[in-house]
């Protein structure tokens, strides 16, 4: 399993922290230390240990773990839009909100395809850690990312994935624009 940066992880161990009685049985405790130990923003963590943190995270916002877990993965984009601004804001820019992959783990490549002005598929190419726990927050930041932009009526479909054996994960993704303009997605590739 690959790693990811610690501007990825803190977020959810903040999440913990808050929790931190209710947490620390769930954890691991190869993982209790993430609830005393400054996590550092620049710095690579074990992407296994950000999916255990995030599933944890997840137990504890709901029941239904899964929507909880893609529920982290559209805050995750909000989050990004408010410190990213106009990367985040604008589908013409594509190559930059793709970037960001890549500034926060250390395999693999998302990448987006422009199908139709109100569709596209984005896909997930070479990551070496994939679990469900990581598509599910890529479903939630695939969608949040959209709602940043202020389409509606998202429709996303994880149409491939390595975990039922396929190539690369890809997702396609259907919206609508509120004011009927299209907005057509650039097809970038970053690396």
């Amino acid at each position: 399993m690959g790693n990811t940066k610690g501007s990825v992880v803190v977020g959810p161990v903040k999440f913990l922290r808050k929790r931190r009685e209710a947490a620390r049985p769930l954890l691991a405790p190869e993982l209790a230390h993430y609830l005393e130990d400054e996590v550092r923003l620049s710095s690579w963590y074990p992407e296994r240990d950000f999916v255990a943190i995030i599933r944890v995270a997840a137990q504890l916002m709901s029941e239904d773990t899964n929507a909880a877990i893609e529920l982290i993965g559209a805050a995750g984009a909000h989050e990004h839009a408010e410190v990213y601004g106009d990367l985040l804001r604008t589908l013409h820019s594509t190559s930059s909100v793709f970037a960001l992959w890549s500034s926060q783990h250390d395999s693999g490549e998302l990448r987006g395809i422009a199908e139709t002005p109100t569709s596209s598929r984005v896909q997930l190419v070479g990551f070496d850690s994939p679990t469900e726990v990581n598509c599910l927050l890529c479903t939630g930041y695939i969608r949040g990312t959209l709602t940043v932009n202020g389409f509606e009526d998202i429709a996303i479909d994880h149409s491939l994935c390595v975990q039922r054996g396929d190539a690369y994960c890809e997702w396609r993704v259907s919206w609508k624009n509120p004011d009927s303009t299209p907005v057509t997605p650039v097809r970038r590739r970053t690396r």
